[in-house]
């Protein structure tokens, strides 16, 4: 079921976007963090402030836990606190195909510490990965 429909109350008082970014060279990338651009933008405005987060749907088996697209969740706090207007919270995710039993053996990290670094797990966490990506950024 879709998270829009589970859960209505959410999208009282909130205007909601979700946007493709566009690719290198046209859309929102991050030199900080590699040249990353990641592929959508959900955009929430709730009296008047901003939550922008910007999720990055892939397979993450050929990354490492110390790449720029995985650390890029604590990079956009610092570009957030750069940009010091109180009214806009930025945020990041990483939408990992790859199952967490697979990067658990290869990163030697449990599935809960990689959500510490914002990373969801599109298939096992289908019915949740939305809601948890939403509600990192209040």
């Amino acid at each position: 079921m879709l998270f829009a429909e589970q859960n209505p109350s959410y999208f009282q008082g909130r205007q909601a976007y979700l946007l493709r970014n566009l690719s290198r060279g046209r859309g929102v990338g991050f030199f900080e963090a590699g040249n990353f651009h990641p592929d959508f933008i959900a955009w929430v405005v709730e009296a008047g402030k901003q939550r922008i987060t910007f999720i990055d749907p892939k397979g993450i088996r050929n990354l490492s836990a110390n790449d720029d697209k995985i650390r890029f969740c604590k990079t956009i706090k610092e570009i957030e606190t750069r940009l010091g207007d109180p009214d806009v919270t930025l945020s990041s995710f990483i939408v990992s195909n790859t199952p967490s039993y697979v990067m658990e053996k290869q990163w030697g990290m449990p599935k809960a510490k990689m959500l510490g670094s914002h990373i969801v797990f599109q298939e096992e966490d289908r019915d949740t990965y939305i809601g948890t990506i939403l509600a990192a950024t209040p």
